[in-house]
């Protein structure tokens, strides 16, 4: 009976183990009206797919942006958001989690950037062209 639990044990712990992932890096990059997210990870182990959500200013919950199926590593994975102009904050969080193979989630990480929409951009740059000579 303790060979068996034992070896249910080692076989629960190397199965567990094999679900990794570690990052090499995780960056928001703008581009135009739209933010690309890009990350890179130098061991992905069991990934079924990794998934992106956006959370805007005091907002509760986090949206889903996209996702991207898991294809190795020291490759680099980019996913663009063209929603952010329906968001209305100076700051917008962005969240990666992966999916395990065997359904299991994980957190991996997180980036706040600055955000001023381009419709404020354009309506702040005319009143200024109104009052200069």
């Amino acid at each position: 009976m303790r060979k068996a639990l034992l070896a249910v044990l080692v076989i629960l712990t190397t199965g567990a183990a094999l679900n990794e992932v570690r990052l090499k890096h995780f960056d928001v990059e703008r581009d135009g009206n739209a933010f690309v997210i890009v990350w890179e990870t130098e061991v992905e182990d069991e990934v079924r797919l990794f998934e992106v959500f956006r959370k805007s200013g005091f907002d509760a919950d986090f949206v889903p942006v996209g996702n991207s199926n898991g294809h190795g590593t020291n490759l680099e994975y980019r996913l663009t958001d063209d929603q952010v102009y329906k968001t209305s904050s100076d700051f917008i969080d962005y969240r990666l989690e992966v999916v395990y193979n065997n359904g299991v989630r994980q957190r991996l990480a997180e980036k706040k950037v600055n955000y001023t929409s381009t419709a404020i951009r354009r309506s702040w740059g005319s009143i200024k062209a109104m009052f200069q000579d």
